[in-house]
């Protein structure tokens, strides 16, 4: 697995992993203004002094494990391209939505990891190494659920729609969905929105 370009085909060092790792558990953890490095070497047995060695700045250790959760969860969540289509996006979907054990797994600590994302990503535009990496992650799951769109596509499975298109909506649908399910009391929002992904994209698609 590949943290710097999300390719889960790479390897990194298992101190690199174990820093990003314990990335992901402080900013779950303080949320993103409470944030430090000395918090984030408390969730590992690794000294403050290994992060500033390994990452010149928190915003290069921050991209680089939002790169590493992704190439992990899309190992999580995908079979390949020699599974079911319809199987593939289903199973992204409900990831996506609900974590990476789906509609009827367990989601502690789903929400807030997104609620963490959401922080970050409200800095974005100010910051060009989180926007770099918030658009090179998008980048990959938009061409991941097009490429499930396309093999379906190909295999007769679904109609003859435009790939790219579908999956943009799709992903701006779920970000909907976990923005506002992370920002109001609305606990349903998910479900609802699976509901009606299912009813008004994932059937019309099946040919």
């Amino acid at each position: 697995m590949d943290a710097s370009t999300g390719d889960p085909a790479g390897e990194i060092s298992e101190t690199r992993r174990e820093l990003l790792e314990a990335t992901r558990d402080a900013m779950c953890k303080h949320g993103f203004a409470d944030l430090t490095m000395q918090a984030i070497a408390d969730e590992s047995e690794k000294s403050k002094a290994a992060l500033h060695y390994h990452f010149d700045t928190k915003a290069e250790l921050l991209a680089e494990t939002l790169s590493y959760l992704l190439a992990e969860f899309i190992e999580q969540v995908d079979t390949g391209p020699d599974g079911d289509p319809e199987a593939r996006l289903q199973a992204l979907t409900e990831a996506q939505l609900f974590g990476p054990n789906g509609r009827d797994g367990d989601s502690s600590g789903h929400w807030e990891y997104h609620s963490m994302l959401i922080e970050i990503q409200s800095h974005a535009p100010h910051n060009e190494t989180f926007k770099g990496q918030f658009t090179t992650n998008y980048d990959h799951v938009r061409q991941l659920y097009a490429e499930i769109i396309e093999d379906g596509i190909e295999q007769g499975v679904f109609e003859p729609v435009d790939p790219e298109g579908t999956a943009a909506h799709i992903m701006a649908v779920i970000k909907g969905a976990r923005v506002h399910h992370v920002t109001t009391d609305r606990d349903d929002i998910a479900e609802t929105v699976h509901e009606t992904l299912q009813e008004q994209v994932f059937d019309s698609l099946r040919s």
